[in-house]
């Protein structure tokens, strides 16, 4: 998971007119910026069935899906030899409202097309199967290119282009072990998953003022991560007409690489300390605003390493109906850091001093949940529909107190003074004033609907899923919120076959 850091370092303590100019270059960068989303723990389904029911698959997940949702579940699967493969193409929109004035809105949408999940599963002994799944829940390459003229609620600025270029992908494999005991009314099941999460991004931006003036900027930011993700699963059928699921799966992160590199150029002033340069790696973060040297926190090449916990029960009344229900939780996350930034200029000292949250990695905990049905039509055609909520993982905060937090930042700035002399001072920021990348809050409903074709031999899956939801971001810390709109559409294409 990977989100750019809009905010490069803090410059409050040079002239508030720079200030405000290079906020301008990274609000509009964040803007044009589209990323896969850290901001939802829901991303993506996998599996015929699954994808169908919303997701509502815990207390079945006899498919080589189950390695994902329950590996427990494998035991259970109806053949001796599984495969699976399935693709998906996404689209969707974000509208931040009344961005750049009133009526002023500003949308980011997104499409792509993505092979997103193959799995088998194979009998090995009577009660027992192995699988063995690939998942690739993040395929996403972007060019983006946005020109603004005029914006309303910026009156100095004439016009502001970006460009940017940007990929994130992500990949899941992984082994599964299932065996029933007691006499087959319960089974237990695990998976073991390697992953790899990497992201790039480029871009560039030019701002131009009424005055004639100019501020431009180029970024490059890429970013590597590999770690395991472990799977435990159980299983109870107390009857034939009734199931009982539960997973927990765990993020471990064993590796983590991270580069950014800036350079920015503000043509007013016509001296060297318009001209800031800023290289960091996931272990140092420094650079120069003309003659000034400084230090600040290291970038972060992690992805918050957050617990997840699903149950559910399914019901099946006879061979044609099936229907089931999900509760997943997945942990909040806390990762803590050194947030001192030093600036050294001239034989003065600047220390602004914080809190030790590395807020790109911060999660707040998301109890969601899932239903889903299934009802063959005839013995070869099947339809599935399903719902499914996905709660925002960032904290929510009303317009008022954004509101409030703003005239606070605005009139008196980020940072109270708690020591000077001739050469050092010393400022401490509020936690509350800090710039927060994770700064859109939106709870989604979503909901699903399948049409699948079977043989003895193979199926043919269909599925929709539509995601919708009303939220809020801030985009500028001087501003209170502003509404965002998320909607997305996913078509996913399933084909299987079977071995007896």
């Amino acid at each position: 998971m990977y989100y750019k850091r809009c905010t490069i370092i803090n410059l409050n303590y040079k002239e508030e007119n720079l200030t405000k100019k290079i906020f301008y270059l990274f609000f509009f960068a964040c803007l044009t910026s589209i990323q896969a989303d850290t901001f939802h723990n829901i991303n993506g389904f996998f599996g015929e069935r699954a994808t169908g029911m919303g997701g509502a698959y815990t207390a079945i997940s006899d498919d080589p899906s189950g390695g994902y949702y329950n590996p427990a579940g494998l035991a259970y699967a109806y053949d001796n030899a599984i495969s699976l493969s399935a693709s998906n193409y996404t689209s969707g929109k974000k509208s931040y409202e009344n961005v750049l004035g009133p009526g002023q809105s500003y949308g980011r949408e997104f499409r792509n097309y993505i092979p997103n999940f193959f799995g088998l599963v194979k009998e090995i002994e009577s009660g027992a199967r192995i699988g063995f799944s690939i998942l690739n829940p993040v395929n996403d390459n972007f060019l983006r290119n946005d020109q603004i003229q005029l914006p309303i609620y910026y009156p100095s600025v004439s016009s502001i282009k970006n460009y940017n270029r940007e990929s994130n992908n992500i990949i899941n494999v992984g082994f599964s072990y299932a065996k029933s005991i007691i006499s087959g009314k319960l089974a237990l099941g695990a998976s073991l998953y390697y992953m790899q999460d990497t992201a790039t991004l480029s871009s560039s931006g030019l701002v131009q003022f009424k005055d004639k003036t100019f501020i431009t900027q180029t970024l490059s930011d890429s970013r590597f991560t590999r770690g395991l993700i472990p799977v435990l699963g159980v299983m109870f059928t107390p009857t034939d007409t009734l199931s009982f699921g539960a997973s927990f799966r765990r993020y471990i992160v064993t590796s983590e690489n991270r580069l950014i590199n800036t350079f920015f150029i503000d043509s007013t002033g016509g001296t060297t300390e318009n001209i800031l340069f800023v290289e960091g790696t996931h272990k140092a973060n420094g650079g120069s605003i003309g003659d000034t040297i400084f230090r600040g926190p290291a970038y972060t090449g992690r992805i918050p390493e957050v617990n997840e916990a699903r149950a559910g029960f399914a019901f099946f009344p006879n061979k044609q109906f099936v229907g089931s229900f999900d509760v997943i939780y997945t942990s909040g996350y806390t990762y803590k850091k050194n947030n001192t930034e030093i600036f050294l200029s001239e034989g003065t000292i600047l220390l602004t001093l914080t809190d030790n949250q590395d807020l790109e990695l911060k999660r707040y905990a998301t109890t969601n949940f899932a239903f889903g049905l299934e009802y063959f039509i005839t013995e070869y055609f099947a339809i599935r529909a399903g719902t499914f909520t996905n709660f925002a993982n960032t904290k929510d905060q009303s317009w008022l107190t954004s509101a409030a937090i703003a005239a606070n930042s605005t009139l008196a700035g980020d940072s109270e003074r708690i020591y000077s002399d001739a050469n050092t001072t010393i400022n401490y920021r509020l936690p509350v004033l800090r710039d927060n990348p994770r700064n859109e809050h939106v709870n989604t409903t979503g909901y699903s609907l399948g049409f699948s074709f079977s043989t003895a031999k193979a199926s043919l899956g269909i599925n929709l899923i539509k995601e919708y939801g009303r939220g809020n971001a801030k985009l500028d810390s001087d501003r209170a919120n502003q509404p965002l709109i998320y909607d997305s559409s996913t078509i996913y294409v399933v084909v299987s076959s079977k071995t007896n």
